[in-house]
């Protein structure tokens, strides 16, 4: 097992509008018996002392409602931005929460804690730059990245490809997703 210590925040971006899912509210979507964004939460809350879980106005009523640990968890608090698109949020996100900030969306439900630590000890090889970027091999970003500053200083940390490490932007990825739990 990696060991790293928890960074002081981590956001998870679950505010989209999911077009190519037909405007499906994906964080909720279930895979392997949960929604997607539990295993998320659950996944990151071992690497943080503190998650925040970025809605939008489309979003934030349906999670409120269906994910209890957003309400109950005191270690989880939830921000709206305006939903005027992923860049916009994410500028609002970083430029007010505590850094080092963890980002990662809410559809990458096959993370585990132990990825996101090896995430985070590989990017200490970068102590210089402002944003360390994950780089799947044969994939490219996935959306999980490292903000130690605002600034313009990227480095990006490429790791095998993990089946586990995917996005489910598709109805396709969602059934991949499926066919690696029962595969387990």
């Amino acid at each position: 097992m990696v060991t790293q210590t928890k960074v002081v925040a981590a956001a998870i971006m679950a505010g989209g509008e999911a077009r190519r899912m037909g405007g499906a509210l994906k964080p909720l979507i279930n895979v392997c018996g949960a929604p997607m964004i539990q295993w998320v939460i659950n996944a990151t809350l071992k690497v943080s002392r503190h998650v925040v879980v970025v809605t939008s106005p489309r979003t934030t009523q349906s999670l409120l409602t269906h994910i209890p640990a957003l309400i109950n968890n005191p270690h989880i608090h939830v921000i709206e931005t305006s939903g005027d698109g992923y860049v916009n949020d994410l500028r609002v996100v970083t430029s007010s929460l505590r850094k080092p900030l963890l980002v990662l969306p809410a559809d990458v439900p096959l993370i585990t804690a132990d990825h996101l630590r090896s995430f985070l000890n590989a990017a200490k090889e970068f102590p210089n730059a402002d944003v360390v970027t994950l780089i799947v091999e044969g994939i490219g970003p996935i959306g999980i990245s490292l903000f130690r500053s605002e600034g313009g200083n990227w480095a990006s940390v490429t790791v095998r490809n993990d089946d586990r490490l995917m996005n489910v932007n598709t109805w396709e990825d969602l059934r991949r997703a499926e066919a690696l739990c029962l595969n387990k």
